[in-house]
């Protein structure tokens, strides 16, 4: 990998799977398959995401995923893998692709600025964007977003995005806050909420963000 590279690995049944931002890769890779979005394809990529999938240490397929919105890097919560699928955000686009072929399931746009992070929630994602949190169904087709006063995004010590088991608590980058279902409503008295809840997560260990434990 070039200086700088992040790669992230996985594996999954018998296969090992590479992500990685392929501006940074120092080795030239000829993909089996190119996926962009119609929307930009007149503009230069912004980000570029690599995919690899090895058998027994052989390359048996690859991907590169290309977007123009907010640049984004790949992270360990840019991907998850849900029934055989690889999903993964390239700027503001969700990806979801066959295993191990990599072929392309479906693309959605799931934030029309930038795509922080994917999160699987029963057999939907829930996704962290700059501007709209999403819940997105296994077929690509999203459910509801949500967006706030602000963009989500924190500077501060407050954390901008945590998943509970009832809730989803939210920080924008004025500092408020708001607290919403996983059908995507506001729940009445958010600060109070968050409040509570943070008090009992104190009190008690279990009450921590489902996904931390993972």
């Amino acid at each position: 990998m070039g200086a700088g590279s992040i790669t992230v690995t996985l594996d999954y049944k018998e296969y090992t799977i590479e992500l990685f931002d392929e501006q940074l890769h120092g080795n030239e890779v000829v993909y089996d398959n190119i996926y962009q979005p119609e929307k930009g394809r007149e503009y230069q990529p912004v980000s570029q995401t690599g995919i690899i999938v090895y058998k027994d240490g052989v390359k048996i397929s690859s991907a590169l995923l290309l977007a123009v919105a907010g640049a984004t890097s790949v992270s360990t919560d840019s991907v998850c893998i849900h029934n055989d699928n690889l999903l993964t955000r390239c700027c503001n686009i969700i990806f979801s692709l066959s295993l191990p072929g990599l072929k392309l399931n479906w693309m959605t746009e799931a934030d029309w600025a930038t795509c922080f992070s994917i999160y699987p929630y029963k057999d939907d994602f829930i996704t962290h964007g700059e501007v709209d949190i999403a819940r997105i169904d296994a077929n690509g087709k999203i459910i509801w977003q949500f967006s706030g006063a602000d963009i989500f995004v924190n500077l501060k010590d407050d954390i901008a995005f945590e998943m509970y088991d009832n809730h989803i608590a939210l920080t924008d980058f004025n500092g408020g806050k708001y607290t919403i279902d996983y059908d995507g409503n506001e729940i009445v008295d958010a600060v109070a909420t968050q409040s509570q809840t943070k008090t009992a997560n104190n009190l008690n260990e279990s009450k921590k963000p489902w996904w931390k434990f993972w």
